[in-house]
């Protein structure tokens, strides 16, 4: 029954293992985001709410307008899985996919981030890192934290290295390459490359790193 019960669960992850592949892909190649399946598919659409704006970081990035086969699956993610009312993470994704979606109007209020206040460093991290997507859009509350508490990301990464947890340092780096005073000592441009290398096999620990490593090269060029 459990192993039932799971199959749905182990379905989506390798879902989105294989659409962030193909975001990773797209980045590298500069082209239009490429899906096998129909935007009708239950576990692709499962697979873009997890990955929420980041269906369209190969469009964003790059400058180029999305495709209509982009822009259909993000919208049919967004509209498939609304947020959950008791979720900050849950709510910020949303909005961030809206954004990237450019359904942003003027009035809608970002959800509050008064729930990340008084987070300990290592907590601080960890909820960050699940918003990665979130850090190459336009800036919002969340980057004005991630600024305020740079230090504490940065030991935050450092210990996410240390303990292997690649993900959260590939997630937070992505946040520490979106903010300003990042501290030199910390070598984020070699940690990086580290995280994807001992990374490697995992899709959005690879997209992050290509995320991170294009807004770098944004900021220092």
């Amino acid at each position: 029954m459990s192993e039932r019960l799971d199959t749905p669960a182990r379905a989506v992850a390798e879902g989105v293992q294989v659409l962030a592949r193909a975001v990773v892909c797209a980045l590298d190649s500069e082209a239009p985001l490429d899906v096998v399946t129909g935007t009708d598919d239950p576990v692709l659409l499962a697979a873009a709410r997890v990955l929420g704006a980041d269906v369209l970081a190969p469009s964003t990035l790059s400058g180029r307008a999305s495709t209509e086969s982009e822009l259909a699956l993000l919208t049919g993610a967004v509209r498939a899985f609304p947020p959950r009312s008791d979720s900050p993470a849950s709510l910020w994704t949303h909005w961030g996919a809206r954004v990237a979606l450019g359904e942003a109007i003027p009035g809608m209020s970002e959800p509050d981030t008064c729930w990340l206040a008084d987070e300990h460093w290592p907590r601080l991290t960890h909820q960050l890192a699940g918003l990665a997507m979130l850090a190459a859009l336009p800036p919002s509350a969340l980057t004005t934290v991630a600024q305020r508490r740079v230090e504490d990301l940065s030991r935050g990464f450092v210990r996410a290295v240390r303990r292997g947890d690649w993900p959260q340092a590939a997630g937070t780096g992505r946040w520490l390459a979106a903010v300003n005073g990042v501290p030199p000592s910390l070598g984020l441009d070699a940690g990086l490359e580290f995280v994807e290398l001992m990374g490697a096999g995992d899709a959005q620990v690879a997209l992050h790193v290509r995320v991170a490593q294009a807004l770098r090269r944004r900021r220092f060029r």
